[in-house]
């Protein structure tokens, strides 16, 4: 008896499983619209389903219509049974009585559009209806936002495809029209000469498909005249969607423009050789009879330097040497010093310590901005370890200074303005020339002594320092037990710690930005009605839709 009673109490459960994951189901969602000359639209949907005994009818929702009716409704299912249409539908009648029967209730602001379930089991439904005046005349363009799926419908479907035809021989192209989407996971744009959207994602809660269209003037003629703008039509859709209203050159444009002269590869070689001999011309010019300069040039200005320096490379502009040399100025100016602290763990390290930095209203806005991370970074107690710079530079809450630091930093300045700057130039790389040639230098003049801080700042700058400390400790190794900066300037175990943490991080923060710089790009293109990623937001002023619909 106890055994009977466990198989029946599995039975029991096993029905209660089946009848939950046995519930009406929308696997696929087609709709094509055909668009006619005067603005009507015929609307075809077809719906693979899945139906088991819940309710007795599927069906769709269109409300706010506009101006627009529903006429001509029509469905069929995989048999190719064309369901009766009996005109006004009664939604109480029972699900044998609605079986091969369609029909539409109307509403104070819309239509329902009905339909009998009929049978169990895997079901196709093709319903067609056309909505006049889909398409509206607008005083700078026709075009309409319609809602073609609305929100909540019940079940939701696992996926949403919407093609949208002309019913001429007329052609949808990015040149003469403009697409976007709107409140679902997916894609809009033009395919074959067609509009298309359409989910990668099923359907939420939330989930609607609100698709908004624009077309030149002529190529319909719509019956339905409407006094204003299309866009005054499209600004209230994009409120609240992640559409830019942006009118500009775009990230497509771009690519289309190199495309061109990629295209021409003749053209991109003869300029590359041109530019290799332009440079190579400009650096023989330098270095001709090129004399050593033991003076500071262009008044200590780092950056101004780097400027001279990336002019004269071939390619690959380098800003890691200035920074670190950055870092040394602001040592030397007293607003680093390195220090022995204790860390997390107790036990005594050397770390930067970050003091006021004194006249910084004088100082390069490059140096002000470099000492202002580290300044915060290190927070109250002024203590910089390499971990809060990272974390610092990484941190999205910090965005607005480090990208105006990274403004500041990728300067660049072209050969051509060096072109009459001749013997600027040449103090420059004789005092790299200089450097370079240090040790074997015979004669020691006071003067020189006193610039020794700053020609390891300027050694760091060209990519020499290791090279130039090494001379300076082999000529005078007293030199740096009896200046205490300078012997910081030179630390072989601190400042490498923090040349890599700064430079990584200004590196991934520059990445960062250059990835929101080319989404915002993209957002513009979206925005011009070219295609690309819907809004999950926004679609506001649609016609059509409205919410529920599915199986009852």
């Amino acid at each position: 008896m106890k055994h009977l009673r466990n198989k029946c109490l599995l039975l029991l459960l096993f029905a209660a499983a089946t009848s939950l994951f046995a519930r009406p189901s929308l696997k696929d969602l087609n709709i094509h619209v055909v668009l006619s000359r005067n603005g009507d639209a015929r609307i075809t949907e077809t719906r693979q389903m899945n139906i088991d005994s819940e309710g007795t009818e599927c069906y769709i929702v269109i409300g706010s219509l506009n101006g627009s009716e529903i006429c001509d409704l029509t469905v069929s299912d995989e048999t190719g049974l064309t369901f009766s249409n009996i005109g006004e539908w009664d939604i109480d009648r029972s699900r044998d009585w609605k079986a091969g029967k369609c029909g539409i209730v109307t509403k104070r602001d819309g239509y329902e559009l009905c339909w009998g379930l009929g049978d169990s089991g895997n079901r196709t439904y093709v319903t067609s209806y056309t909505v006049t005046s889909l398409v509206k005349r607008y005083d700078d363009a026709d075009g309409f936002n319609f809602m073609f799926v609305a929100q909540g419908v019940s079940p939701l479907p696992d996926h949403v495809r919407l093609t949208i035809v002309p019913e001429d021989s007329l052609q949808f192209t990015k040149d003469n029209s403009g697409v976007w989407g709107f409140r679902y996971n997916g894609e809009v744009g033009f395919e074959n000469d067609t509009i298309i959207a359409e989910s990668t994602e099923p359907f939420n809660s939330r989930s609607a498909m609100v698709v908004m269209c624009r077309f030149n003037k002529g190529m319909f003629e719509p019956d339905d005249v409407r006094s204003g703008s299309f866009e005054d039509l499209r600004q209230t859709a994009f409120k609240g969607s992640d559409y830019v209203d942006e009118d500009e050159w775009t990230s497509e444009d771009t690519f289309i423009l190199l495309a061109v002269v990629f295209g021409f590869l003749i053209v991109p070689i003869i300029a590359l050789v041109c530019y290799f001999i332009y440079v190579w011309r400009a650096r023989r010019k330098v270095s001709k009879g090129l004399m050593w300069y033991r003076d500071i040039p262009l008044d200590g200005n780092l950056q101004q330097t780097n400027d001279m320096l990336n002019a004269y490379k071939y390619f690959s502009s380098d800003y890691n040497n200035l920074l670190s040399a950055c870092i040394l100025k602001l040592i030397n100016l007293g607003g680093i010093s390195i220090e022995q602290h204790l860390n997390k763990k107790g036990n005594s390290v050397q770390n930067f310590v970050i003091h006021d930095l004194k006249d910084a209203d004088n100082q390069p806005i490059l140096l002000r901005k470099v000492h202002q991370i580290f300044q915060k970074a290190a927070g109250s107690d002024t203590v910089l370890e390499p971990e809060e710079l990272k974390s610092f530079m990484k941190s999205n809450y910090n965005q607005s200074i480090t990208d105006s630091f990274i403004n500041t930093l990728h300067t660049r300045t072209g050969l051509s303005s060096y072109k009459h700057r001749l013997d600027e130039v040449r103090q420059v790389f004789g005092l790299k020339k200089f450097l370079q040639e240090f040790s074997i230098i015979d004669e020691r003049h006071v003067q020189e002594v006193s610039l020794w801080k700053d020609y390891m700042i300027f050694a760091t700058l060209f990519g020499i320092a290791d090279q130039v400390i090494r001379d300076m400790k082999h000529i005078n190794p007293a030199y740096f037990n009896m200046d205490k900066v300078a012997q910081q300037m030179a630390d072989d175990m601190t400042l490498p710690t923090i040349y890599s943490t700064m430079q990584k991080s200004t590196a991934r923060a520059a990445m960062s930005k250059a990835e929101r710089e080319a989404a915002r790009e993209a957002r513009k293109a979206r925005s011009s009605g070219r295609g690309g990623h819907s809004s999950w937001g926004g679609g506001g002023g649609f016609s059509g839709g409205g919410f529920g619909g599915g199986v009852r």
